[in-house]
């Protein structure tokens, strides 16, 4: 929808004297007043909205939410390719799995366009790029305290020891997806998982698709792996 209203497929609006700025702030409005009330309930300063496919969202979220953080979480895209394959997500007006989670090259390709459209949002907006923050997953993994203290730091927030233990709190998690996760400690099962889950033949096509972007982010330094 905010991309009909943006590329003028709603002509009429000019009779009512809006502006794409007006139609910004009623989208704020809208989403502020929705999400409010949880936050008065949790009693939490912030709002945290997680959903991958945000990252193609950049641009529009910036020009909603001027002053929002932006945290671009980047992940070694062979074991990207290796969580999607076991998704049982499904494109809801058709009940087939969703491209990303068919096969290995729709994984990858998913991954590749997501990590640069989050990238190139922040390369091409100035004042975007000011919210822009990049995270390793492995840097969350293996050195957490560190990646935190960056992330708080980023965020204007005091740093809070407590947050390592974000598993010992008790919370509300009904319907969210990462239940089992978010109730254990660290652990570093998941890293590098490509190396027994990655089949021969997905790990060539992941290379064709992946291998630049992979070498770029400096995952690997070549294609020998």
């Amino acid at each position: 929808m905010w991309q009909d209203f943006q590329y003028g497929y709603f002509p009429t609006l000019q009779h009512h004297h809006l502006t794409q700025d007006d139609l910004a702030e009623a989208f704020r409005n809208l989403l502020i007043s929705l999400l409010e009330k949880d936050r008065l309930f949790t009693g939490k300063p912030r709002i945290a909205e997680k959903s991958p496919n945000n990252i193609f969202f950049f641009p529009h979220l910036h020009r909603l939410f001027a002053d929002s953080p932006l945290v671009h979480v980047i992940r070694d895209g062979r074991d990207v390719v290796c969580s999607l394959l076991t998704m049982n997500w499904r494109d809801s007006s058709t009940g087939q799995p969703i491209d990303c989670t068919r096969d290995a090259r729709g994984a990858a390709t998913y991954w590749v366009q997501a990590v640069k459209a989050g990238r190139a949002a922040a390369q091409q907006q100035p004042s975007l790029a000011q919210r822009y923050f990049e995270l390793r997953y492995e840097d969350l993994i293996s050195i957490p305290e560190t990646a935190l203290r960056s992330l708080f730091a980023f965020l204007g927030e005091t740093w809070e020891p407590q947050v390592l233990s974000y598993y010992k709190q008790r919370r509300d998690l009904a319907g969210e997806s990462s239940a089992d996760q978010v109730s254990r400690p660290i652990n570093s099962e998941a890293l590098a998982r490509w190396r027994t889950d990655l089949k021969e033949a997905d790990k060539d096509v992941v290379k064709e698709i992946a291998g630049p972007l992979l070498q770029e982010l400096g995952y690997v330094s070549d294609q020998n792996w």
